[in-house]
């Protein structure tokens, strides 16, 4: 948080953030080990700017960054990029260990046919 509060202090409008809010951490999710909600609240309380996009959505992602390279307001940005861990994939989407699981070699055949 100290990098956070020094952003805003010397006024690094220069510099955008972007979260990847996925939820979970190591081996389970953040809200078991430490809960950061209200993220967006945590950033205004340091003066930066907040955005909060679905971060699967390449083309939001774009249009959400391009104005914040160039807005020369005196504060840093953040985008939050609400994500969900590995997505598309059903084996490991959402769950909490797919930090550390691998997947067998015939679910691996099985997403590759999938993809063609």
């Amino acid at each position: 948080w100290e990098a956070i509060m020094f952003a805003s202090e010397h006024k690094l409008d220069n510099l955008v953030v972007i979260i990847d809010n996925n939820k979970i951490c190591m081996l389970d999710y953040c809200k078991n080990i430490i809960d950061l909600t209200p993220l967006e609240k945590k950033f205004r309380t340091f003066n930066w700017k907040v955005k909060t996009i679905d971060g699967h959505d390449v083309r939001k992602i774009c249009n959400t960054l391009h104005p914040l390279k160039i807005d020369r307001s005196g504060r840093p940005k953040v985008v939050i990029a609400d994500t969900i861990k590995g997505r598309g994939v059903p084996q490991l989407e959402g769950d909490s260990l797919c930090h550390i699981k691998s997947l067998k070699e015939g679910e691996i055949n099985d997403l590759l046919k999938g993809q063609k």
